[in-house]
């Protein structure tokens, strides 16, 4: 740390950043991995790129605070570009390269953009404008090598509080906007930032996280740069194998990284001699995930806080223990307060500095963040949440930032997300999204968490995923809604499933051959607020299928988890009585149709295979031969599915939903006494079992679905699940779960178990 923070000059953002070509001309300012191979720049060669492009925009008609856009992804080409924009003393505009053609055409329209540099590999759009092409030439566009080999000219520009960079954040109320940051703000920031952390001239530093943000931007490229020191620039996306090639390979001392790559190498990572220091920046880093890297790497694993509109707010000081979770100190010369009054040492945190954006503070400047902080007597902040993101539970407030960092304390959880979502009685609940490294019972976290929190901050709700989506900037964002394909979903225990699925949030196509009953289903869904939709087809026709599950593919944009629940009762009586026809149709429908749509649906789906079976699969049923055979030939298939899944992380479950009293089963009961020896004897049974207290709710039923298609019974891949398996409150409080169903029989014979 310096004796005091240098406070810069009223300069010009990239003549405080880039040093004259002369001090440092062949020493290595850029390795650029990002494009599969791997160049290297000098900084010779970086500053006559830089004047050439700065000479092409003046002469091409870009003047001073012109806005010049950039959509280049990470690489050495969008350093030359962000410094020759500024020595043009233009503005920076740089566009996400994931965005859509349509938003960057708004831009263009709304900026009134003087110049475009862009890659032509992500298909940019066409704008009459002076355009640079970064790959291939098109029509009108010049070629990068030609404009950045342009003889300069002497250029001269103005700092202080022109706008250096319009950048593109969520502020603190969610809106999208375009923040202009000055060049005080960048260069007094840089300034704060070096009085907590030095880059030194040799080191050789790995940069993953976007450069067009202010993480990449103030913390990576620019610090090395005014150093003097190497920037590695990784690929995107990028991945523990890429770290431990680049560490290696380019002997990195100092990586810069997002909270995705931390928590992979906490997993996969190695120490690797040349590597000081580990930084995650971007979104909150759970403290077990920095200490399962720092562990596995050796190094110290650091964080810090910033934002769009006001850069780095705090960092870890170099050489100084940090308390576990923190963000570090504030950076010098920032004012701070909390909400919680003058005194206050926690509550939404308000800064004042020079680094502040002006169009981002009040009339006093004063910046509202809308994050949740906290400091305590040594000035170590510590990020708790996100002042919009408090989950509203019965009146009190959740953090799912705090809950986060629980969930993630559980040995098995590599990952977790924790949203709200509605619920009719207490508001909101508290629902967990995990990634899991091992299989468990995801009863298991939930009552790990609730052994560790007070009882409003439980997780009531929990879904196993293979991934946290996150942002460029390594931000979690709450997984999409799963999508699921409910087959027979017209009517009975099918609707039922239906209907809970999309009350649970999921994206629901309901299948089957009824177009009127099937449409029934979708429209009471709509109706409930869900998102349905429906598709005719027969499980027995091979071509239905196939077009039925493309048809939904698409309705969907893809499939997560597919539930086979389509079957018929089959005919009733001795098996050397019924019908041979009708007793294959039962194969027909609820054996060899589910095999149809797993073997459609497979190449699509990304998740589970949900077998809707019976106890009578398990067990027999004297007189519904052919129905329980057909069941029991689902239990074994799922059961060999499963092991043929095993390599790709999907899973089959063969789910019994117990007697309901809906479907098949209200079939019985509505059927009543018909005179038929056989099926008076099946609907005494009925009766009997349910006069015994033998039946599942449909809300249990359904509850328990919902639950497997979650993942809750991803740990039982393979095996025979009754809702009493996932859903703990169903279980006999003086016995553990058995996976083995009672035995089914008729009034005249038993079968034994």
């Amino acid at each position: 740390m310096t004796a005091a923070w240098e406070v810069p000059a009223d300069v010009h953002l990239g003549d405080y950043v880039l040093r004259p070509a002369d001090a440092v001309r062949d020493r290595v300012a850029i390795v650029d991995r990002s494009r599969g191979g791997r160049r290297e720049w000098t900084y010779g060669q970086l500053r006559a790129a830089v004047a050439g492009l700065a000479t092409w925009l003046r002469r091409s008609g870009v003047g001073e605070d012109d806005v010049v856009l950039v959509l280049v992804e990470n690489s050495a080409e969008f350093v030359v570009s962000y410094h020759g924009i500024l020595a043009a003393g233009a503005v920076v505009l740089a566009l996400d390269p994931r965005d859509t053609a349509e938003r960057w055409s708004s831009v263009v329209d709304g900026t009134r953009a003087k110049a475009l540099i862009a890659e032509t590999a992500l298909g940019p759009p066409e704008v009459s404008l002076p355009t640079v092409c970064v790959g291939s030439r098109t029509p009108g566009g010049t070629p990068w090598d030609e404009v950045v080999a342009t003889s300069p000219q002497p250029l001269s520009s103005r700092g202080g509080d022109r706008t250096a960079v319009l950048m593109s954040s969520s502020g603190t109320q969610g809106t999208p906007k375009l923040v202009p940051v000055s060049h005080r703000n960048l260069t007094s920031n840089l300034g704060q930032i070096a009085h907590l952390h030095r880059v030194r001239d040799d080191d050789v530093v790995l940069s993953v996280p976007p450069l067009r943000h202010v993480y990449g931007m103030q913390m990576a490229m620019n610090p090395v740069l005014r150093a003097g020191a190497t920037l590695v620039i990784g690929a995107t996306p990028f991945s523990a194998a890429d770290f431990t090639r680049d560490v290696t390979e380019d002997g990195v001392s100092l990586a810069y990284l997002v909270p995705s790559v931390v928590t992979e190498l906490g997993a996969a990572g190695e120490p690797l001699p040349s590597l000081r220091l580990v930084v995650s920046g971007g979104a909150p880093l759970p403290s077990v995930d920095a200490d399962r890297c720092a562990a596995a790497l050796g190094v110290p694993v650091v964080q810090g806080f910033g934002m769009t509109e006001a850069g780095c707010v705090s960092f870890s000081p170099d050489g100084v223990q940090v308390p576990p979770g923190s963000t570090g100190v504030l950076v010098p010369g920032t004012e701070v307060r909390f909400t919680g009054g003058e005194e206050a040492e926690s509550g939404e945190l308000w800064l004042r500095g020079p680094q502040i954006a002006r169009a981002a503070a009040d009339a006093d400047g004063w910046l509202r963040t809308g994050d949740l902080v906290s400091r305590d007597e040594n000035g170590f902040l510590r990020i708790t949440g996100r002042a919009k993101s408090l989950i509203k539970y019965k009146g009190h407030q959740v953090s799912p930032a705090e809950l986060e960092e629980v969930v993630t304390g559980h040995p098995a959880v590599a990952e977790a997300c924790v949203a709200g979502v509605p619920d009719r009685v207490a508001g909101e609940i508290p629902k967990a999204y995990v990634v899991l490294r091992e299989p468990v019972p995801l009863a298991e976290i939930t009552a790990y968490v609730a052994g560790r929190v007070a009882p409003h901050q439980r997780v009531r709700a929990i879904e196993r995923v293979r991934v946290i989506p996150r942002s460029s900037t390594g931000k979690r964002t709450r997984p999409p809604a799963l999508r699921v394909l409910v087959t027979g979903g017209g009517r009975g225990l099918g609707r039922a499933f239906a209907q809970a699925l999309a009350a649970a949030g999921m994206s629901v196509a309901v299948a089957g051959r009824h177009r009127d009953s099937l449409a029934e289903t979708v429209d009471g869904i709509r109706r409930a607020g869900g998102t349905a939709t429906w598709v005719r087809l027969d499980v027995t026709d091979e071509d239905s299928v196939t077009r039925g599950v493309d048809e939904v593919v698409a309705a969907l944009g893809g499939l997560d988890v597919l539930v086979n629940n389509a079957g018929v009762p089959g005919p009733i009586g001795p098996l050397w009585t019924v019908d041979e026809a009708e007793w294959l149709q039962a194969f027909e429908v609820g054996l060899f149709g589910s095999v149809r749509m797993t073997r459609a649906a497979l190449p699509a789906l990304t998740g589970r295979v949900v077998n809707v079976v019976s106890r009578a699969g398990a067990v027999g049923w004297p007189h519904v031969s052919a129905y329980a055979a057909a069941k029991a030939g689902l239990i074994s298939v799922t059961a060999s599915l499963a092991g043929e899944l095993a390599d790709s992380a999907r899973v089959a479950v063969a789910f019994d939903p117990g007697l309901v009293d809906a479907g098949m089963t209200r079939s019985h009961l509505d059927r009543g006494r018909t005179g038929k020896r056989w099926e008076d004897d099946v609907l005494a049974w009925t009766v009997k079992a349910r006069q015994a207290g033998r039946f599942t709710s449909a809300e249990d039923s359904a509850d328990a679905l919902v639950a497997v298609v979650t993942g809750a019974a991803d740990h039982l891949t393979g095996r025979y699940v009754r809702p009493e398996d996932v859903l703990p409150r169903l279980r006999p409080v003086s016995s553990a779960p058995s996976a083995r169903p009672d035995s089914i029989g008729s009034t005249r014979r038993k079968v034994p178990s």
